[in-house]
């Protein structure tokens, strides 16, 4: 996430809690966020190939229904020739709005699936250990074998009977015979 991305972020963030927006700001951000993610948006909407009034027209279509502040922010972006920064906008908005709210991201990674509870279960048990709100995501990887590894913000908590087998692979070739 670009710096420059993060203080426009910024700037929307306290535009939008002045007005009672943030959630209104937050879903029209990810709407466009995920419509960006299709393939070819990066080249329509940054390419020096694509004339200024069919990017114009490209962003209009993106912005179609959403809300003063998200529409005014594209055009400011546009305007000063930042476009890049969409790309960026929305994960660093939504980033703004958990640490105001006192939450923080994880993912929980699992060799399988995870039921509801279970996901209730760790979120709990991750904000016992950070302190914070704790909003999992759910990824799953094979290579875990079994338990659950939880990464939150910078911080790894490893449960994995891949890491138990890697510490007793330690402590036999450590041991003396």
């Amino acid at each position: 996430m670009s710096l420059l991305a993060k203080r426009y972020a910024e700037a929307l963030f306290v535009l939008a809690t002045q007005q009672g927006a943030v959630d209104a700001v937050g879903a029209d951000l990810a709407a466009v966020h995920a419509a960006l993610g299709a393939p070819g948006a990066r080249a329509l909407v940054t390419s020096p190939d694509v004339k200024p009034d069919e990017r114009a027209r490209v962003l209009d279509k993106l912005t179609a229904g959403k809300g003063a502040l998200v529409r005014n922010a594209f055009g400011v972006l546009q305007h000063r020739r930042r476009l890049e920064v969409l790309f960026d906008l929305q994960p660093a908005y939504h980033a703004l709005v958990m640490a105001a709210r006192g939450e923080v991201q994880g993912v929980a990674e699992s060799a399988h699936p995870l039921a509801d509870d279970e996901v209730r279960s760790l979120e709990a048990l991750a904000g016992r250990l950070s302190g914070k709100k704790v909003r999992l995501a759910v990824a799953i990887r094979p290579e875990v074998l079994g338990g659950v590894r939880l990464r939150v913000g910078n911080v790894l908590y490893d449960g994995s009977l891949q890491s138990q087998l890697g510490q007793l692979a330690q402590k036999l070739a450590q041991a003396s015979l």
